[in-house]
């Protein structure tokens, strides 16, 4: 489980808070010899926070979106709202997926939000 503040700060030291990157979402699994595999990425799209839930909900309903949409929706939280959790929505039908860490790829200029399955 990651929180925006755990985000913000791993934006702040890997990508210097660029604002020109996309954001991913990758989806881990877990093989028998215990090695993550990727299952599959795609494109984030939508960003939103859910007060009453306490979580920044990161999904696929809208166009493309980069850290600068990303930096501009966090930024202005109060410090309460730094401890929401950060999750990936895929729809309304699926459970929220916890994200369990982050990376980033220079050259392609992506964010990547990592799940579990």
């Amino acid at each position: 489980m990651k929180y925006i503040i755990d985000m913000i700060d791993d934006i702040r030291e890997n990508i210097q808070n660029s604002k020109e990157y996309t954001l991913l979402a990758m989806l881990l699994k877990e093989d028998e010899e215990k090695n993550f595999q990727n299952a599959g990425e795609k494109v984030i799209t939508s960003i939103e926070i859910d007060h009453d839930a306490k979580k920044l909900l990161l999904g696929f309903l809208g166009a493309d979106a980069s850290t600068k949409e990303l930096l501009e929706c966090v930024n202005s939280l109060d410090m309460k709202a730094m401890m929401y959790e950060v999750v990936v929505k895929i729809s309304d039908e699926h459970p929220l997926m916890s994200i369990v860490g982050f990376g980033e790829n220079k050259e392609e200029r992506a964010y990547t939000f990592f799940v579990m399955t």
